[in-house]
């Protein structure tokens, strides 16, 4: 931890809980800004398609927001222990991957994919906020926030993503 941060997070066990958070959902963001792309190519269904490409558009947003934060606190994020979260995520794509030739299972999947990390990083911004409450500068939370409701957003469009799909087959 840095000691020489500008905004302080209370205790030091808040301030390690509250940055350990923060590094796994921006670990798992840059997971799937890396994915997505490879993932979008092999989408059939039209409107899938164009949810991953919003989806990339808002782990952009996301990811900046979280920089912000980072240089707020005066600390760097770090992929230290995000082992677990990554080989979680990694398993979902390598059956991604398997079910390329079957597309009805594989946009299935890919649906399956994006509402799971989604599920992930709602709650954890969620927790994050929680956290977030004894933090003098309001920019945190606000940025905070502005990512938990864009993560709701983007959950709710996955929902209805799901039913369309599986009613047209």
């Amino acid at each position: 931890m840095n000691k020489s941060s500008k905004t302080t997070l209370g205790s030091e066990k808040r301030q390690a809980f509250f940055v350990d958070h923060l590094n796994r959902i921006y670990c798992a963001k840059s997971h799937l800004a890396e994915r997505l792309p490879e993932i979008y190519e092999e989408a059939g269904f039209a409107d899938l398609k164009h949810a991953i490409k919003e989806t990339i558009h808002v782990i952009e947003n996301q990811i900046a927001r979280m920089d912000e934060i980072f240089e707020l606190l005066n600390l760097q994020y770090s992929f230290e222990n995000c082992n677990a979260l990554i080989t979680f995520l990694e398993n979902i794509f390598t059956n991604l991957q398997r079910q390329f030739s079957d597309h009805e299972v594989r946009d299935l999947l890919i649906v399956t994919y994006l509402y799971q990390q989604e599920s992930v990083e709602m709650a954890s911004f969620r927790i994050l906020q929680i956290a977030a409450a004894s933090i003098p500068e309001p920019r945190i939370k606000k940025l905070l926030k502005e990512n938990y409701e864009e993560a709701k957003a983007d959950r709710a469009l996955l929902m209805v993503l799901t039913e369309k799909y599986i009613k047209s087959y």
